[in-house]
Formats: C-alpha cells, structure tokens, sequence
C-alpha cells in the first residue's frame, strides 16, 4: 500500500486547470529526482514514490541522479559563493 496525498492530488488538479481548455492532451510531469530502482526500494520499506494512477493526466520521470545529497550540498556551496560574492 502506498500514501497518498489528498493536498498533493488536489494542488496538480489546480495547476491542470490552469492550462488553455482546448489542451485536453496535455499531461503534468511530475519529476523524482532518484533512480526508479531506488524509489522501488523506498516503496517496499514503506516510502515510495507517487503512483501516476492516482494523479490524473500526470506522468512520473525518474531523473536517476544516484546521489541527491551530494548534488543538494554542492547547490549549497554554489549558493553561498554567490551570497558571499553578492555581499562585496
């Protein structure tokens, strides 16, 4: 059994009504940073990812990025040189 987000469904619907009403073959993307093997091993020790099912006209990418910590820590890094460099 997977959770869902009942907030989560509801805020891709606003966005979906958001777009012209003639574009009914338009599909939201929703991006997962992980690899799909990870996000399968998530889900079988009670995480997981989202199931497209249960998000109308939305698809799931896995983007595979192996590891999201070292590329948050190095987006941190490059944010701070900028904060710094913006201060002199």
């Amino acid at each position: 059994m997977t959770n869902r987000s009942a907030d989560d469904e509801a805020l891709l619907q606003a966005i979906a009504k958001l777009s012209p009403s003639d574009s009914s073959a338009i599909r939201l993307l929703i991006y997962d940073a992980r690899p799909y093997l990870n996000a399968l091993v998530n889900r079988v020790t009670s995480g997981g990812y989202e199931n497209s099912r249960d998000y109308k006209d939305c698809d799931i990418v896995f983007c595979d990025i192996d590891n999201i910590h070292a590329v948050s820590a190095a987006f941190n890094k490059l944010h701070e040189l900028g904060a710094n460099n913006a201060n002199n």
